[in-house]
């Protein structure tokens, strides 16, 4: 009895050992978007002591402002690039977005006004959610 007990065991080892996992992954892809603002193109608010710059960004649509994830890095070099909100230089960096534009706002860390910041390169992801 402990023979076919054992046999049986052993049997049933083999097959379910034997079953193969299947992963399915879905992908979602996300969307970059690299550019530069020239420092000649900041302009200044009197209120809020704060330079700014608005970048038309077509890719950000109804259901990405809705749903989606905004990241923005910024770079002086093009290699180093720094996640935004960010001190950089002494200059705070905050950025908000809505359908079809994104918005860069610069001012002194100490709420000070600076100097226009020089040219800065900009990189956008399009972080789609499932």
């Amino acid at each position: 009895m402990k023979t076919k007990l054992l046999l049986a065991v052993l049997v049933l080892g083999f097959l379910v050992s034997g079953c193969k996992k299947e992963y399915i992954t879905q992908e979602i892809p996300n969307i970059t978007i690299q550019g530069s603002v020239a420092s000649n193109t900041w302009q200044y608010d009197n209120t809020t002591k704060t330079y700014y710059r608005t970048i038309s960004v077509p890719q950000i649509t109804d259901a990405t402002n809705q749903t989606d994830g905004v990241l923005v890095y910024i770079s002086g070099d093009g290699k180093t690039w720094e996640a935004l909100p960010d001190v950089y230089n002494g200059s705070s960096i905050v950025y908000t977005y809505t359908t079809g534009s994104l918005t860069l706002e610069i001012q002194g860390a100490d709420g000070s006004t600076v100097n226009p910041p020089g040219n800065l390169y900009v990189k956008i992801v399009l972080v789609a959610s499932a």
